[in-house]
């Protein structure tokens, strides 16, 4: 079972299809194309930051261990364990980018495969979209036009947060 963080833009879009579409899945756990091309996985995924730190690192190992032979097996060895690493953080850094970006986490999903989790995620996640789109809940009315919204006295809010009624 792989499971995927969701993130959603904070920018508003026309409709929910778009919004659906600019949904990003994120896999959790190891990335088997950041391993074999760590560079052009961060070029793929427009991760500038995280690639001028990756190509700097490896200069810095380079200048480190110097050019003769014993340091170029040595820069070998410390690469690998570079890229290794690099590959079990790579979705994690993911993450943390879209969020530097503006993305919110939306939820969770889980599946066989990317598409059976997006598929699971969609199942859960429309209807709550749907739900929130056809206005007030129950108890609540619209504000005709040119009339103010009737106070809601406090303790009369159906809005939780966690185990407390909002203030």
């Amino acid at each position: 079972m792989t499971v995927y963080s969701v993130y959603e833009p904070d920018k508003e879009a026309p409709d929910l299809a778009v919004r659906a579409d600019r949904l990003a899945f994120v896999k959790e756990g190891f990335s088997w194309p950041a391993l074999f091309l760590p560079a052009l996985w961060l070029l793929y995924q427009r991760m500038w930051i995280e690639l001028i730190v990756f190509v700097v690192a490896f200069a810095a190992l380079q200048w480190t261990f110097g050019l003769g032979q014993q340091g170029q097996v040595l820069l070998g060895w410390a690469s690998f364990a570079l890229i290794v690493l690099f590959a079990f953080e790579a979705n994690d850094l993911r993450s943390a980018a879209l969020e530097r970006r503006g993305y919110r986490l939306t939820g969770v999903a889980s599946g066989r495969d990317r598409t059976e989790a997006e598929r699971s995620f969609f199942r859960a996640w429309l209807p709550r979209q749907a739900k929130g789109a056809r206005g007030p809940e129950r108890g609540q009315e619209r504000a005709r036009d040119g009339e103010a919204a009737a106070p809601v006295a406090r303790g009369e809010s159906e809005e939780v947060i966690g185990l407390f009624p909002r203030p």
